[in-house]
């Protein structure tokens, strides 16, 4: 993509906007909204975009910092330097009010071009299987470097397979406890579209062909959408099954990244999301595939920051016995918020991508 030098405020505003919309978002949600004003631009949550699993907005404020920091990189590009400033109190952890902006991006001249731009446009998902090939420990700093200006956010890796397959099957555990859940299935498919033309029509969800799934699981897919036949499949001691391809992918993997923050405020997950954003980017300079893997972030935050209320008491046994494994895997975190934890490795690039609501729907102006 290419940006030109602001010449007023609504057109460098909407090419900057361009720019956020190619950020990740929770199942291609896209669960933001932009105001200009004057020389600086508001950045909202939209509330109805909000996932029924999400926890505190936390994976919604992952998507909202990423676009951030696409605007801060895209306005660099021009000799722009993008000042942030959080607006939410500093210790509230979830968003309610979608009338109050979460962040005022200022723009002044100053400040050289990102090396990152030019992934903006390049950075997708990859849900195929990758190469099992290790990634190198010096790109893995690389990576880890991309996002240190960023305060707060930690990243750790785990590289030994023995740690791999520990977290495959921690995955397994989270996985299930979503597809058992109604309200999570529900979800589910909700954000999936199953024909090209329902992608194009909505642009947002998810292409079922960007999901890479073996030939066949469509039509399984198709037949599982109603609930009724999902919890006969989980009463018949099945449901497991359903995450097989997540653990296969897992194992199918160069390295596991684990991105954490100090404690679950609205702000600290913006800024994880702004160093995730980074860490994608660089990633993709790389030659890199990634694919985000949210349960267990999703699932750690309902016993942590909901105390479990949505969970069954079973659920929460579990997923406290899993929270314990994950300290064993990854013990620098134990004292912090697990925000996201992806995967990196070698693969093709995949054939399909997510597609965006137009940058016009998503701005408006406030005079």
């Amino acid at each position: 993509m290419s940006i030109a030098p602001p010449s007023s405020h609504a057109l460098s505003h909407l090419e900057l906007v361009e720019a956020a919309i190619l950020a990740p978002s929770p199942d291609n949600n896209q669960p933001w909204r932009f105001a200009s004003q004057a020389d600086r631009l508001l950045v909202y949550l939209a509330m109805e975009k909000r996932l029924p699993s999400d926890v505190n907005a936390m994976s919604d404020l992952t998507g909202l910092g990423a676009a951030i920091e696409n605007i801060g990189i895209a306005a660099s590009e021009v000799g722009y330097s993008a000042k942030v400033e959080y607006l939410a109190p500093p210790t509230i952890a979830t968003v309610e009010d979608a009338r109050e902006p979460l962040a005022r991006i200022s723009l002044s001249p100053g400040g050289g071009p990102d090396p990152l731009f030019a992934q903006l446009e390049a950075r997708c998902t990859c849900r195929k299987l990758y190469s099992s090939r290790p990634v190198e420990a010096d790109c893995l700093a690389r990576l880890s470097e991309a996002a240190k200006g960023v305060p707060d956010v930690q990243v750790d890796w785990i590289t030994d397979r023995r740690r791999i397959r520990s977290f495959a099957r921690l995955i397994s555990t989270t996985d299930l406890i979503r597809f058992q859940s109604e309200t999570f299935h529900n979800e589910i498919f909700r954000q999936l579209r199953f024909t090209p033309e329902e992608a194009e029509r909505t642009r947002e969800g998810m292409d079922v062909r960007t999901l890479e799934l073996p030939p066949g699981t469509v039509l399984l897919l198709r037949l599982l959408r109603p609930w009724n036949r999902m919890r006969w499949l989980h009463r018949l001691g099945l449901g497991r099954l359903l995450t097989v391809p997540s653990v296969v992918s897992v194992l199918k993997s160069g390295a596991i990244g684990v991105l954490s923050v100090p404690e679950p405020t609205a702000n600290a997950f913006l800024r994880g999301g702004q160093a995730f954003q980074r860490i994608w980017l660089a990633a993709t300079a790389e030659e890199l595939s990634l694919q985000p893997l949210g349960s267990p972030g999703v699932f750690f935050a309902h016993i942590e920051q909901l105390a479990g209320r949505k969970l069954t008491d079973r659920q929460q046994r579990i997923l406290h016995q899993a929270r314990a494994r994950f300290g064993q895997i990854v013990p620098d975190i134990e004292a912090r918020t697990v925000q996201i934890a992806f995967r990196v490795g070698h693969c093709r690039a995949p054939r399909f991508r997510s597609l965006r609501l137009r940058a016009e729907e998503t701005l408006i102006s406030e005079g």
